[in-house]
């Protein structure tokens, strides 16, 4: 049986599976040539492409170039100027390195490389078609212009697969971001046939570049911090600019853009209950580490890398971020939306921002002349303006104020969300969370899924001030529950604990509780539609004064929105 005997294979067809893992598609082109240019020194990036990169990835940048004998040993399997051993392999400080995107990218493509090195008179043409690979001289500027036709057009199996034109745009812009990113002070040009896609000019920062290539609404914020030989710098912006997706959420690790679940996990955990599950922020996480702390050949196409120490990279990462977001508009001023406590605290995963209001009481009235009472809602009445002016409520669910020329807008039922969860976390830490016995026993059905995992949320219930136990085979019997919630069935809230406590081992201790806590508070809170009287309304306002993150609920979604009374009169065009 011929057909079976050990074989080597030829060059071109190790070429083309070696395609497979590189080259994806034209965007991973993309990424392989800009990374080459990058590592070239390059100080301008242009990268152009035609139907969406299938007909033509070309790029050209301003680099070192190549002699006539390096172009033509670049096109050979393992050819690289980047490692010469293994100290080399083992603290790997440039971007492309493994000597096989060339070779690989000619193998699926009609391939053309046209590279001029300084001091030369001409440069070298080096064409690769049907794995044949001829050089001859050519007059080009410095600099290296790649050409990659005709993608795919001998393997119609991975032709078939690639997505449409616009997406796979869109995947060549967001490579080219990315790039930008990474390296600020380069100027990067993208071009889609005759139109201008991208045009970044060289900035001097980071926060610069960010700003040019996301533009959230809001601003950008710059953070930094530094341990040892582990630096993190970034620039994050505020929640409202958050994403149901994680695009524009950017990790970069030695100026390599990679995916890091674990990392990204700690950028939204930051945020807190600023954002919303599933949503994102907008931001940029540069980590810089020395080259044997990281290591970056765990991915064919690099998209990763393994930390030696991951957990205390994710501290620096996560305190560096806490601490910016703890002086921002966000939260009320002098307020600090979590007690860092260094490295130590962050094992105690996911952290909660913690608030310690000195009072609480949001329906007990306040003194004074109602429709003119003072409120001093966080963030809207710093030092020399005055306090906003309560004036009415919108559809029983809107409190209208005025304030310095501003329209303040509350969500009743978002604010006081948040009073009752900081109130009742400050209780938590305290361990005096008062309790309410039921005269008669509330029982509760949980589907049989939940039972089983009810043990694991009993501990929580128990330390936000319910008593109970199992009554039957798939009841609960509620004997006490939090003061806060006299008066109000609990069912609910019972199963959504439980619940929580099914979702595994991704919710558990601090985690578990905070969601508890969350469905707490939520079901003691005024509702949306709840008539408010003006003395309830105000002492409701009033009770936001002292609460970080009182412009936020628990669940991340907005209490507050402030509109200038200069962009309301626009509408009357005044």
């Amino acid at each position: 049986m011929p057909d079976r005997f050990v074989q080597v294979l030829p060059d071109f067809l190790i070429n083309q599976i070696a395609a497979g893992e590189v080259v994806e598609n034209p965007a991973s082109v993309v990424k392989e040539l800009v990374e080459n240019s990058i590592d070239a020194g390059a100080r301008r990036v242009a990268v152009e492409i035609e139907a969406g990169g299938l007909g033509l990835v070309r790029v050209i940048d301003d680099g070192c170039g190549m002699s006539p004998q390096d172009a033509l040993a670049a096109m050979g399997r393992h050819a690289t100027s980047k490692i010469r051993s293994m100290e080399d392999l083992m603290s790997i400080a440039t971007l492309g390195f493994r000597g096989e995107a060339l070779p690989s990218i000619a193998s699926v493509s009609r391939f053309t490389m046209r590279t001029r090195l300084s001091g030369d008179d001409a440069g070298t043409q080096v064409e690769a078609v049907d794995g044949q690979v001829v050089s001859r001289p050519c007059a080009c500027p410095v600099g290296t212009c790649i050409e990659v036709r005709d993608l795919f057009y001998n393997v119609p199996a991975r032709l078939k697969f690639q997505k449409a034109e616009s997406a796979r745009s869109m995947a060549v812009a967001d490579t080219v971001r990315k790039a930008a990113l990474s390296n600020p002070a380069l100027h990067f040009v993208h071009r889609s046939g005759t139109r201008t896609v991208l045009d970044f000019p060289a900035c001097q920062s980071l926060r610069d570049r960010a700003s040019m290539v996301l533009g959230a609404q809001g601003g950008m914020y710059p953070f930094a911090r530094q341990t040892g030989d582990a630096a993190v710098e970034g620039v994050l912006s505020a929640p409202d600019a958050a994403r149901g997706d994680a695009s524009r959420t950017v990790i970069l690790v030695n100026g390599r853009p990679v995916v890091d679940v674990a990392i990204r996990r700690v950028v939204v955990g930051a945020y807190s209950s600023l954002l919303p599950a599933g949503r994102f922020p907008v931001a940029v996480v540069a980590i810089t580490l020395a080259p044997s702390e990281v290591d970056v050949n765990v991915h064919p196409q690099k998209h990763e890398v393994r930390f030696r120490r991951p957990r205390e990279v994710q501290a620096l990462v996560y305190e560096a971020m806490v601490a910016v977001i703890e002086s921002t508009p966000w939260i009320a001023p002098g307020q600090a939306a979590h007690a860092s406590g260094g490295s130590e605290s962050f094992r105690e995963w996911p952290p909660v921002f913690a608030a310690r209001p000195e009072s609480f009481g949001p329906r007990d009235g306040i003194a004074g002349t109602p429709d003119q009472a003072v409120l001093p809602i966080p963030g809207l009445a710093p030092e020399g303006r005055s306090a906003p002016r309560y004036l009415g409520q919108i559809g029983n669910t809107v409190l209208v104020c005025e304030q310095a020329g501003n329209l303040v807008l509350i969500d009743q039922h978002a604010a006081h969300e948040r009073v009752n969860f900081n109130h009742l976390w400050n209780l938590l830490e305290a361990g005096e969370v008062p309790s309410d016995v039921l005269v008669f026993p509330e029982i509760v059905r949980l589907d049989a899924a939940d039972m089983e995992r009810f043990d694991v949320a009993l501990a929580a219930l128990h330390r936000l001030g319910f008593d109970l136990e199992p009554y039957s085979g798939d009841s609960v019997a509620v004997r006490a529950v939090p003061a806060i919630l006299k008066g109000r069935s609990v069912a609910e809230i019972v199963r959504q604990g439980v619940h929580a406590a099914s979702e595994g081992p991704a919710v558990a201790g601090d985690a578990l509780l905070r969601k508890i806590v969350s469905t707490v508070a939520c079901h003691a809170s005024v509702r949306a539609g709840d008539p408010l009287s003006p003395p309830e309304a105000a002492a409701l306002l009033a009770s936001m004064a002292d609460q970080a993150l009182s412009s936020y609920c628990p669940h991340g979604r907005q209490a507050v929105v402030v509109t200038p009374l200069a962009e309301l009169l626009k509408q009357f065009d005044r």
